[in-house]
Protein backbone atom coordinates (compact mmCIF):
# COMPACT_ATOMS: atom_id res chain seq x y z
CA UNK A 1 0.00 0.00 0.00
CA UNK A 2 3.03 2.24 0.13
CA UNK A 3 5.31 3.81 -2.64
CA UNK A 4 7.97 5.77 -3.13
CA UNK A 5 6.71 8.86 -5.13
CA UNK A 6 9.91 8.08 -7.50
CA UNK A 7 8.18 4.34 -8.64
CA UNK A 8 4.48 6.57 -9.39
CA UNK A 9 6.03 9.31 -11.91
CA UNK A 10 5.40 8.38 -15.39
CA UNK A 11 2.60 5.65 -14.72
CA UNK A 12 -0.68 5.70 -16.91
CA UNK A 13 -3.62 7.08 -14.94
CA UNK A 14 -6.96 5.41 -16.21
CA UNK A 15 -10.10 5.52 -14.89
CA UNK A 16 -12.56 2.70 -14.40
CA UNK A 17 -14.40 3.09 -17.19
CA UNK A 18 -11.19 2.56 -19.47
CA UNK A 19 -10.22 6.31 -20.36
CA UNK A 20 -6.54 7.14 -20.44
CA UNK A 21 -6.43 10.09 -17.78
CA UNK A 22 -2.63 11.01 -18.70
CA UNK A 23 0.60 10.23 -17.25
CA UNK A 24 1.71 11.33 -13.87
CA UNK A 25 4.35 13.68 -13.79
CA UNK A 26 4.31 15.23 -10.56
CA UNK A 27 3.51 14.76 -7.39
CA UNK A 28 2.48 17.45 -4.24
CA UNK A 29 2.27 17.29 -0.75
CA UNK A 30 -0.92 18.82 1.01
CA UNK A 31 -1.56 19.06 4.25
CA UNK A 32 -4.03 16.46 4.60
CA UNK A 33 -2.92 13.74 1.68
CA UNK A 34 -0.53 13.81 -1.51
CA UNK A 35 -1.82 14.63 -4.84
CA UNK A 36 -0.91 13.26 -8.74
CA UNK A 37 -0.10 16.21 -11.20
CA UNK A 38 -1.69 14.24 -13.94
CA UNK A 39 -0.57 15.47 -17.59
CA UNK A 40 -2.16 14.77 -20.99
CA UNK A 41 -0.42 14.06 -24.11
CA UNK A 42 -2.64 16.43 -25.80
CA UNK A 43 -5.62 18.54 -24.99
CA UNK A 44 -8.40 16.12 -24.46
CA UNK A 45 -12.48 16.36 -24.97
CA UNK A 46 -12.70 17.86 -21.90
CA UNK A 47 -10.11 20.63 -22.43
CA UNK A 48 -8.10 19.06 -19.74
CA UNK A 49 -4.08 19.60 -20.53
CA UNK A 50 -3.43 18.63 -16.39
CA UNK A 51 -5.54 16.84 -13.44
CA UNK A 52 -4.93 17.34 -9.39
CA UNK A 53 -6.05 14.17 -8.38
CA UNK A 54 -5.50 13.07 -4.53
CA UNK A 55 -4.21 10.05 -3.89
CA UNK A 56 -6.55 8.42 -1.51
CA UNK A 57 -6.72 4.88 -1.57
CA UNK A 58 -9.91 4.57 0.19
CA UNK A 59 -11.78 6.44 -2.43
CA UNK A 60 -9.56 7.54 -5.79
CA UNK A 61 -7.45 5.26 -5.92
CA UNK A 62 -8.21 1.96 -6.61
CA UNK A 63 -4.53 0.09 -8.20
CA UNK A 64 -1.30 0.58 -8.09
CA UNK A 65 0.18 -1.71 -10.78
CA UNK A 66 3.73 -1.28 -10.75
CA UNK A 67 4.38 -3.60 -13.84
CA UNK A 68 1.89 -2.90 -16.12
CA UNK A 69 2.80 0.83 -15.35
CA UNK A 70 -0.95 1.56 -14.46
CA UNK A 71 -2.69 3.59 -12.02
CA UNK A 72 -6.35 2.75 -12.11
CA UNK A 73 -8.84 5.65 -10.42
CA UNK A 74 -12.43 5.98 -9.82
CA UNK A 75 -12.55 9.82 -11.79
CA UNK A 76 -14.70 11.49 -14.06
CA UNK A 77 -12.46 12.99 -16.35
CA UNK A 78 -14.83 15.96 -16.70
CA UNK A 79 -13.28 16.64 -13.57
Amino acid sequence: GDFYWRDLIGLAVVNEQGYNLGEVIDLMETGSNDVLVVKANRTDAFGKKERLLPFLTDSVIKKVDLAQRCISVDWDPAF
